[in-house]
């Protein structure tokens, strides 16, 4: 787990199934600890389905978006099926802004993990 500032992640792991759990505020001082995320899920060889679980993330600053369509692009080429958890407001813009699918989207973590393809 990386912090920095109001900013950290965790990860759990089960079977093929990653949940990157991201809470605080994006900004540019959590810029470091979102690249050493990104680093750390490029890192893992046997995962099938990532969910980037961010409904306790207050804001995402337009200086972090670049990054973060970069981590759904590695996930993309891994290759991993993707969903993303986000809060409805913040869902809206990100999509609107072309940062995230909509498809890929979902309500839930629950929903987002019994989305997958490979999930029993």
């Amino acid at each position: 787990m990386e912090e920095q500032k109001s900013f950290e992640y965790t990860f759990t792991q089960k079977n093929k199934m990653l949940v990157v759990s991201l809470s605080g505020e994006i900004a540019s001082p959590a810029l470091g600890a979102l690249e050493a995320c990104r680093q750390e899920i490029l890192s893992k060889t046997d995962v099938a389905s990532v969910v980037l679980f961010f409904q306790n993330v207050e804001a995402i600053t337009m200086d972090a978006i670049p990054l973060i369509a970069q981590i759904q692009r590695d996930i993309r080429l891994k290759p991993a099926e993707l969903r993303l958890c986000i809060r409805e407001g913040l869902r809206e813009k990100l999509v609107r802004m072309g940062v995230v699918r909509g498809l890929e989207v979902a309500d839930d973590l629950k929903t987002a993990l019994l989305s997958f393809s490979s999930a029993a």
